[in-house]
């Protein structure tokens, strides 16, 4: 069993480069520490402080467990605060914090008694964020039902297909899918499951649609499409500005469209406990959200 107090030594160690800095710093009187870091290689089996007369270094050993300790001990300190929280981390990706979340971020915040962080990255970044214990809730475009955790959809964004102004469908309100047939698109960020919506829409046809250029975020995708480098697959909503403003052309795709769920992603909790997570969870779940509807679509690629 790792005792996580010898952990907390352990990296008082490593940061001080010595036993006697270590401490100083943790308030322990030099054995101690020198106690501490024993038990804890016992624990480990393994080597992880290699002393020298300037003072000492971290083994191969010692480094490989580094990360984890910080980890231990990070994650051993959100748990000790878990039931005297005063405030919530969301996470978000790309797509869900720039063009969704922001004014229900803005809502919460004016009636919510917690202090609320935001952090928005890529989809399996937070995700894995989401597993350390790093955030909170997180509000995603992919979800793998993984146990341990509630997901709830909150939107169904319908996509929407952009091209340069100069295109030839430019003039179009909307095309057949079957159109898109050995198309090349640009690609956005990656792990989002585009690829698997377009697969289940498309079905065997998916394959004969490839991938021109992979730019890592639905920014960067409009950009390269209003400067003539190819066309897209992209929500609806990431684009009604651009739309509006002449600057790209978003059409729909005939009949039923492909959509995206956007997920609420928080760990599991007992019926009687509500955890911020929970709160905020229900407060989104809650909102009308008005543009989510096919009719602001409908606006929005029409206008």
């Amino acid at each position: 069993m790792i005792d996580l107090a010898c952990v907390a030594t352990f990296l008082s160690v490593a940061a001080c480069s010595g036993f006697r800095e270590a401490a100083k710093q943790t308030g322990l009187s030099q054995p101690a520490v020198t106690q501490h870091i024993k038990r804890l290689e016992q624990s480990l089996n393994a080597s992880l402080i290699e002393r020298k007369n300037g003072g000492c270094t971290l083994t191969p050993e010692g480094r490989a467990f580094l990360p984890y300790a910080k980890n231990l001990i990070d994650t051993c300190d959100r748990a000790q605060a878990l039931f005297r929280k005063t405030s919530i981390v969301i996470g978000a990706s790309s797509n869900a914090g720039i063009y969704l979340l922001q004014p229900y971020l803005k809502s919460y915040r004016e009636t919510a008694p917690y202090k609320v962080q935001a952090v928005i990255g890529a989809n399996p970044d937070i995700a894995d964020k989401l597993g350390r214990f790093e955030i909170d809730v997180a509000v995603m475009e992919w979800w793998d039902h993984r146990p341990g955790f509630a997901a709830e959809i909150w939107r169904s964004e319908k996509l929407v297909l952009i091209v340069p102004n100069d295109h030839r469908w430019a003039a179009l309100a909307s095309i057949p899918r079957e159109w898109l047939h050995g198309e090349s698109l640009l690609g956005g960020e990656p792990g989002t499951g585009t690829g698997r919506l377009l697969q289940q829409y498309f079905g065997d046809a998916a394959g004969t649609i490839g991938v021109s250029m992979q730019l890592g975020s639905t920014e960067a995708v409009k950009r390269a499409v209003q400067a003539g480098l190819g066309i897209s697959l992209v929500m609806a909503s990431t684009v009604e500005q651009e739309h509006r403003d002449g600057r790209l052309r978003a059409i729909k795709l005939e009949g039923d469209s492909p959509r995206k769920e956007i997920f609420v992603v928080r760990r599991h909790t007992e019926p009687h406990h509500r955890p911020p997570a929970v709160e905020f969870a229900d407060f989104l779940l809650s909102r009308d959200s008005a543009c989510n509807t096919d009719v602001c679509i409908e606006q929005a690629v029409a206008a």
